[in-house]
């Protein structure tokens, strides 16, 4: 046996005994192995036959449920989706500040926006006179008129109904049903056959991932019992009836509004055994069942008992003669390694450790190398990642870094539609102040300036989007969403103005001039994302809602924080406002009611 350290620990290898051993490890270590193992691998062999039989049923029915839980967590984000996008129409189609063209139009582009719905239903609030809205997919979709009572009155109880399922010829669609609510009252009802596309694939992909070859392994059903997703599609969609099924049978259909879940044996029609599970939805009145041959699920018992049978009479003969051999050839490295965790423990990780033993102790050498190596190298990387996040955050959000290092942030060009509030910050009459100081005053100047002012913007939760020569733009509600972004707005905008009176303070006493700013915020939709050339790219933010923002600090007074009307909204109660009127903005045909923040 060849052991060989670099770089040892000298006051370890000081510290180690002398004296002659006594009585040798490698003794006690054949000795104590000698006894203990006949005994022992016996117990242990006869334990794991015993034992194995309720692992693997454990085992099989937790990955049953595991299933089951993972594809109910897929269909809740599906139908979340949709009521999401429900709840969006049901706000449009109520807000008074738009006519009704505007409303219709805006309905439409969230039914298309959306990726689950392809269509909507606008009711009375008695559940008639259905309007749709819908995209070519769902042309031929008929709306119930009127809607059953017991879905309304759900529906307005619990904000959100799920009716029954009907068969289309792309796959079933189930009836999902909000109220529209107005000043408190319910006003109408806003529905739609949302289609169960996304969820029969979603059960397609599973079954196959886990269930290969196993027909009926998963599906899902109705309060009927009718099979609403399917590894075979023509079953789906024609909500054929699982009420044969035995693993179904017995089950009160009332149960499926509550959560449940059994699992058990059964025998199929034809005398197959299945090993399966029943798990019914919270939210929904559907139930997730899973199920597979006994002969699949039972199948590693079998080879384990094969498995523990041969591996207890080897090792019972292999242990005697190997309990001393291994003893003998365990004691020395240990040493060894001993004073290599020691080094490593005073965080030297430099040492090296390397045992030529060819056996597990080697391994043990080789990883623990490898470790001291890793942790050296991931402390250079943390060094250098804290290096990256320094300067990456001289030009992006914070949060915007965290995700660029961790690669989470899509680096491609595009962005995504978000509801965001904007704000330009200008310096008024900069070009006299240019020509009043040199160069190098103005520059120091308006760095102490966007200093403090990003400073704000972020201590508010907004993002500095660009510095455009003597003016700051900057965002809420990207790239993280914030339902409170105009508040967050008008709060950094208050206190930008607040300390301008401290920033010219000191620059009236350094330079004699003092810093005026013009404001200017917009709330609404705009396009969030890279945009620039694949070599160079930029986080901005693109749309109607920016051109505004743009145009209200351009008519701001010095020292005024304007914003529109929707900001305004937005923002709540917590702000003193003051209204200036109507103004039509160049670019907009229709005037714009502006108010003033009073600071």
């Amino acid at each position: 046996m060849s052991v060989h350290e670099t770089e040892p620990d000298a006051s370890s290898s000081a510290t180690l005994p002398g004296a002659p051993v006594r009585f040798p490890l490698r003794a006690k270590l054949a000795a104590f192995a000698g006894l203990l193992l006949l005994a022992h691998v016996l117990g242990v062999g006869w334990a794991a036959l015993r034992l194995t039989s309720d692992h693997v049923d454990r085992a099989q029915r937790a990955m049953q449920l595991a299933i089951i839980e993972a594809v109910t967590r897929d269909i809740e984000a599906e139908l979340a989706q949709a009521n999401d996008g429900l709840d969006a129409i049901g706000r449009v189609v109520v807000d008074e500040s738009l006519d009704v063209e505007t409303r219709l139009t805006l309905a439409k582009i969230l039914v298309e926006s959306n990726e689950v719905l392809d269509n909507a239903l606008l009711y009375t609030a008695e559940g008639t006179e259905p309007e749709p809205i819908v995209e070519a997919s769902a042309a031929k979709l008929v709306a119930p008129d009127p809607l059953p009572a017991a879905l309304r009155e759900e529906a307005i109880e619990r904000n959100v109904a799920t009716g029954e399922a009907v068969a289309d010829s792309h796959g079933p669609r189930v009836l999902v049903v909000l109220p529209i609510r107005f000043q408190g009252e319910v006003t109408g009802l806003v529905a739609s056959l949302v289609p169960l596309s996304g969820i029969q694939q979603r059960v397609e992909l599973t079954a196959s991932a886990h269930f290969a070859h196993m027909p009926d392994a998963l599906f899902v059903v109705d309060e009927q019992l009718r099979i609403l997703a399917h590894p075979d599609r023509e079953r789906a969609a024609a909500l054929a009836s699982a009420a044969d099924e035995p693993i179904l049978a017995g089950l009160d259909p009332g149960a499926l509004r509550a959560k449940f879940s059994t699992t058990g044996e059964y025998t199929r029609p034809g005398g197959s055994q299945v090993v399966g599970t029943v798990v019914g939805m919270e939210s929904r009145p559907w139930a997730l069942v899973a199920q597979v041959p006994t002969e699949f699920a039972y199948e590693p018992i079998v080879d384990m008992r094969n498995v523990v049978v041969i591996t207890v009479s080897v090792a019972a003969v292999i242990a005697l003669i190997a309990a001393f051999l291994l003893a003998r050839r365990i004691t020395s490295p240990l040493h060894q390694l001993s004073r290599f965790a020691n080094a490593l423990s005073q965080r030297n990780f430099k040492t090296r450790v390397d045992i030529h033993t060819s056996d597990e102790l080697a391994m043990v050498g080789r990883a623990m190398s490898q470790a001291a190596a890793e942790l050296e190298s991931s402390e250079r990387r943390i060094r250098q990642e804290l290096e990256i996040r320094s300067d990456l955050g001289r030009y992006l959000p914070a949060e915007l870094v965290d995700k660029v290092v961790k690669r989470e942030q899509d680096m491609g060009l595009g962005g995504r539609r978000r509801e965001i509030t904007v704000m330009f910050a200008d310096v008024v009459a900069f070009t006299p102040l240019t020509e009043k100081l040199p160069p190098e005053q103005v520059v120091q100047i308006l760095n102490e300036l966007f200093t403090i002012v990003t400073e704000i913007v972020f201590r508010h939760g907004g993002t500095v989007d660009k510095f455009i020569g003597d003016c700051v733009m900057a965002m809420w509600g990207a790239p993280t969403a914030q339902p409170d972004h105009a508040a967050r707005a008008l709060e950094a905008a208050e206190e930008i103005i607040s300390w301008l009176e401290i920033g010219n303070a000191s620059w009236e006493e350094k330079y004699g001039i003092s810093v005026r700013i013009a404001i200017g915020i917009n709330s609404g939709e705009a396009v969030v994302g890279n945009v620039g050339s694949e070599s160079r790219m930029e986080y901005t933010a693109i749309g109607t809602t920016v051109n505004v923002a743009a145009r209200l600090e351009a008519i701001a007074r010095p020292q005024q924080i304007l914003i529109s009307e929707q900001t305004a909204r937005l923002a709540g109660e917590g702000f003193q406002l003051t209204p200036v009127g109507e103004r039509t903005l160049a670019g907009q045909q229709e005037p714009l009611r502006l108010f003033e923040v009073v600071t």
